[in-house]
């Protein structure tokens, strides 16, 4: 008898915790796909991991309402869009030819698609307030600014507000940070690596760059610089210093001044001399200018060179 009631009592703990357990289960399946009510815009042409974003509207799906909310894919597909090299991160992975994203192999994602006309809602970029500048940026040779590693083609400059610089002045900005020395940009500015983003104090003054995609630009504009990096790098052997620029040991890049009439081994041999120097002064008529490692024969002369790490 006791051993019936046991079993009694075992089959209706087991039939309460299926009850309890059903319809959770259901609600876990009850969200189903769900076209958000707002496009997105995407501000200019762009790519994600393989996937070409054309200018313009976009409808985002999501692949169950119960998993991923409307608001949360706008910003996920924001920070994808402003991704530096545009490449997505683990767990997240794209199928190019559905424009599908999802995180891993779960229920959580959405799909992109071109809209036929733009019905408000969200915006691409940093801030959707900014403005894409016309023409384009050209750097002519890896870069980098401190441990910001630019690669060598042409970008696209967005400014992240309207009213506060121009886009001249963030192609003049983004010409004197590739030249800096040392690599730490004056304040207040400072830069988001991830997202290609330099700002001024605050994260609505600045600009954006990322590597421009689709036909250039018909409305002109742009920068860039005609400079000439010389072939090879050049290794200071110990830490080191000429005049008042330190020369921690290690490879460097030498950059001929536009105009300069120095030749690649010119310079190569100049910079040895300077350094060879026990005393590390330069002798007349050659400055140095520290902030950005250039070296001149004379104050405003365009006969010189820049020296940056590699």
């Amino acid at each position: 008898m006791r051993e019936r009631t046991r079993l009694v009592l075992a089959l209706t703990v087991l039939v309460a915790c299926v009850a309890l357990t059903a319809p959770a289960s259901a609600s876990a399946q009850a969200g189903s796909a769900a076209t958000c009510p707002s496009t997105f815009d995407v501000l200019h042409d762009d790519k994600i991991d393989g996937l070409s974003l054309p200018q313009g509207p976009y409808t985002i799906t999501l692949l169950n309402s119960s998993t991923l909310s409307c608001a949360a894919a706008v910003d996920l597909f924001r920070q994808f869009l402003e991704d530096f090299d545009g490449k997505l991160t683990r767990p997240w992975r794209l199928t190019v030819s559905t424009r599908t994203f999802r995180r891993g192999s779960s229920s959580v994602g959405f799909t992109v698609a071109p809209a036929g006309s733009n019905t408000g809602g969200g915006g691409g970029g940093h801030f959707p307030h900014g403005s894409v500048c016309p023409g384009t940026f050209k750097i002519v040779q890896n870069d980098h600014i401190g441990i910001f590693h630019i690669p060598k083609g042409v970008y696209t400059i967005t400014l992240l507000s309207v009213g506060r610089i121009t886009c001249a002045q963030a192609s003049s900005y983004l010409t004197q940070f590739l030249a800096d020395f040392d690599g730490i940009i004056p304040n207040p500015w400072f830069i988001d690596p991830e997202t290609g983003t330099f700002m001024r104090g605050s994260p609505n003054v600045g600009f954006r760059i990322k590597e421009s995609v689709g036909p250039p630009n018909p409305h002109g504009g742009g920068g860039g610089s005609s400079t000439k990096r010389c072939p090879g790098t050049f290794r200071v052997l110990h830490n080191d210093s000429v005049g008042k620029l330190k020369l921690p040991r290690g490879p460097y890049w030498i950059t001929l001044l536009k105009g300069s009439r120095l030749s690649c081994r010119g310079a190569s041999s100049l910079l040895t001399r300077f350094l060879d120097d026990p005393n590390g002064v330069l002798s007349p008529p050659w400055v140095v200018v520290p902030r950005t490692g250039t070296f001149t024969r004379g104050p405003g002369s365009s006969t010189g060179f820049r020296v940056k790490q590699a």
